[in-house]
């Protein structure tokens, strides 16, 4: 058996495997030190990632920063540039107004008066055209002429009378009211394709006009030229239609800025700037961004420009002033300095990453001795419990052994009890208690009863276990029962007190074996903690709800009631970095010798079978209270049996029986028991002719032992039902199998008996049965 185990973990597979690891990764350690090493790598590499996050995050940061900075400078030139537009607007405003008072004063002039009235009576020009061109002497240059014309109805070609300047034709393009009364001002422009501004007011007689023609290109000199707006940027005038009137571009002047710019550029895409245009031309005062040309250029290139506009109002109508500059002369700069940081951030990152990296290898140069003595301890440790888990499994393999010899033994001492047992309750019940028969009876069945105690016990060894999850145990007696064997065992230095609170008629589903084994199993690792000094150990219980445990422990499913019970001590306690490993096999903190790890695995492994729970609550020197967690069993009975069971069959009239038996002692003793009892009895010892007497039909409760050769009890029950049977099935069993609590659960099996068995319980169960 030795030799079987081992074979299950080679050594030389052990060795080979560290032999690989050896090869492959020499300066590694064991588990322990691979994990280690697997962490440092996944915390290097987090270190890297996160590092390049926070550059991602910083570089976002930049971007972002820069792009409101951006935004913010450019709102701040948009708005410089239309406090330039509105200072350019001022000027002209001032600079009209200046001349029409001007053309007011002459007006009003005698010298001026006198000769207008000899040319109006005689035609004479001369006066008159001396004193209009003495005065345009003392003007500035920006006056071009100084002239008198006839009262023009609408645009088109001035009657021009008298010129106090060099003799010119002028055509007015578009005019508008001034802002004096009867003032006007008309765009002209001569026969040499050159514009002026025409500031006139009524004079003499009311029907001819003294007119100011004053230069655009001179004006525009004065009131824009000294304004610089970047380097490419500049100002420029136009009519409320359109045309241009200044621009440092002179083949511009007098062009529609759309439709003369399309003539010039049929190909150029101009749709932005005549959006922006048309919000030009409805008198608006804004800043706009837009795609347009450097008209300015020998070959115009797209480009982006800001430009600010306002209008200059006269009387009904405007001359629009706009400010004009390369976008990209304000976005360039930031954009450049953002690359600059961005690139001086990517070299401190990586200085970083450097940085990082070289305290990685650091470290790793560091701690490779450290991994080294690691992998021989672990090395070690994995040996020493490779030989502990071949020793548990040998250990394992002897236990079941004796399970499985202890099983045989049982049943074949139950096949033994039960006619003993039957025989001598039939001699007591219908002996006279006075006879020495009566005497005798009692003694074999009280010695049967005691062997019936000792087969129980012999049995809770076995792989399975009698009874299990069939028969509700009843948790007051079986306390009751557990005490007294504790009682026996509890060391002098420790004292014992109990608080229960159960309520009344409290069962759980728990086999008494189990119960037993989870208390000593408690109580053990308690005497253990106080075993250098005196203690106290505490056991209580009381009811919990399925919501209260809910809290309390983890479940696949909770049950509406539980019965928790306790087991307390003043012992040592449990470190709490140990309290979560407690409940894992071969686990210990007992010294070698003293424990294998398997208890509380047990424990664990048994509650949770049941649809239990436990949990632990301790603290390093004043002690552990373990509590555990059973489901209640509905009114007393398992859950499925009984009452909860579907009615079937003639209930209250059923009295035929068949009895199947391969002992036939106990068929003789169940035939005789069955038959005294008032049932049609038909007994077969060869399970294999019960589908004979079944196909007759006519039985209304199978009594059938389980373990027979050739078939079973539960096989027999499988046949009743597909035959369409609905008669009862009564199953008696020593040991509980799996395929008998399926059968139980899917209602093939109605009633569960367990040997060795009185022949009055057999009674009890056929009248449960047939509703006698």
């Amino acid at each position: 058996m030795k030799n079987d185990t081992i074979s299950k973990y080679p050594l030389s597979d052990v060795y080979s495997i560290m032999d690989v690891k050896r090869k492959y990764k020499p300066k590694m350690g064991g588990t322990n030190a691979m994990k280690r090493w697997r962490e440092t790598n996944v915390r290097f590499h987090l270190g890297i990632a996160a590092a390049f996050a926070l550059a991602a995050a910083l570089a976002l940061g930049l971007v972002y920063s820069f792009n409101q900075y951006k935004d913010q400078i450019i709102e701040e030139q948009e708005e410089q540039l239309l406090t330039i537009a509105k200072a350019v607007s001022n000027s002209i405003s001032v600079y009209t107004d200046f001349y029409f008072a001007d053309l007011l004063d002459v007006n009003t002039y005698d010298e001026y008066q006198e000769a207008g009235k000899l040319y109006l009576e005689t035609g004479e020009e001369g006066p008159i055209r001396k004193f209009l061109t003495e005065h345009m002497r003392i003007q500035n240059e920006d006056v071009s002429n100084f002239l008198v014309s006839s009262d023009p109805e609408n645009d088109g070609e001035h009657e021009v009378l008298i010129q106090g300047g060099e003799d010119r034709t002028y055509t007015s393009v578009n005019y508008f009211d001034g802002k004096e009364k009867d003032s006007r001002i008309d765009i002209l422009r001569d026969e040499e394709n050159q514009f002026y501004l025409g500031l006139s007011m009524p004079t003499l007689d009311g029907s001819l006009r003294l007119y100011f023609v004053i230069n655009i290109e001179r004006m525009y000199q004065k009131v824009a030229s000294y304004i610089k707006v970047g380097q490419n940027g500049y100002v420029m005038i136009k009519d409320s239609t359109g045309r241009i009137l200044m621009h440092p571009v002179k083949k511009q002047i007098g062009k529609d800025v759309i439709s003369g710019r399309e003539a010039m550029y049929p190909d150029f895409d101009l749709s932005e700037l005549e959006t922006l245009i048309e919000h030009q031309k409805q008198g608006r005062e804004a800043a706009e961004i837009y795609h347009s040309y450097w008209w300015t250029d020998e070959v115009p290139k797209r480009v982006k420009k800001i430009a600010a506009y306002t209008p200059v109002w006269f009387q009904d109508d405007f001359i629009i002033v706009s400010a004009v500059i390369d976008y990209d002369e304000i976005a360039a700069p930031i954009s450049q300095a953002m690359i600059s940081i961005s690139l001086l951030t990517i070299a401190l990152m990586t200085t970083f990453v450097v940085v990082l990296y070289k305290l990685r290898i650091s470290s790793i140069a560091r701690t490779r001795a450290e991994e080294e003595n690691e992998y021989l301890r672990e090395l070690n440790s994995k040996l020493e419990e490779l030989r502990r888990r071949q020793e548990q499994m040998a250990h394992n393999q002897r236990l079941q052994l004796m399970g499985t010899l202890t099983g045989g033994i049982a049943h074949e001492f139950n096949n033994l009890l039960t006619p003993i047992m039957g025989y001598s309750g039939m001699i007591l019940a219908e002996a006279d208690p006075a006879d020495d028969v009566y005497d005798s009876a009692q003694e074999i069945y009280s010695a049967a009863e005691k062997a019936k105690e000792i087969i129980r016990q012999i049995a809770s060894l076995s792989r399975k276990q009698p009874g299990t999850a069939v028969r509700p145990l009843d948790i007051r007696q079986a306390t009751e029962r557990v005490l007294r064997i504790i009682d026996t065992v509890i060391p002098p230095n420790v004292r014992m007190t109990t608080c229960f609170s159960w309520a009344d008629n409290c069962h759980i589903r728990c086999s008494e074996t189990e119960f037993n084994q989870i208390i000593l199993n408690l109580c053990t690792n308690a005497f253990y903690a106080m075993r250098s000094r005196d203690g106290h150990l505490g056991l209580g219980g009381g009811m919990v709800s399925g919501e209260e445990a809910k809290l309390l422990f983890h479940a696949p499913q909770y049950e509406k009631d539980y019965a928790s019970f306790w087991v307390a001590d003043d012992g040592e306690g449990i470190p709490e970095e140990q309290q979560s490993h407690i409940f894992d096999p071969f686990f210990t903190t007992k010294q070698a010798g003293e424990g294998t790890g398997l208890g509380l695995s047990t424990v664990t492994s048994i509650l949770e079978s049941l649809g239990g729970g436990i949990r632990v609550e301790s603290k390093p020197g004043q002690g552990s209270r373990f509590t555990f967690y059973l489901p209640l069993c509905k009114g007393g009975r398992e859950e499925g049996a009984g009452a909860n069971r579907p009615a079937g069959g003639n209930r209250g009239s059923a009295r035929r029986v068949l009895l199947v038996e391969d002992d036939k002692k106990i068929l003789k003793l169940f035939d005789k028991a069955l038959t005294a009892a008032g049932f049609e009895v038909t007994a077969i010892g060869n399970p294999l002719d019960a589908e004979a007497v079944l196909r007759q039909g006519g039985i209304d409760v199978i009594v059938t032992d389980y373990a027979m050769p050739k078939m079973n009890g539960a096989q027999i029950a499988a046949l009743a039902r597909t035959l369409g049977l609905h008669c009862k099935v009564i199953l008696i069993t020593g040991l509980v199998e799996d395929q008998v609590l399926e059968y139980y659960r899917k209602n093939l099996i109605h009633e569960l008996l367990l040997k060795p068995l009185e022949c009055q319980a057999l009674i009890d169960a056929v009248n449960r049965e047939t509703g006698r």
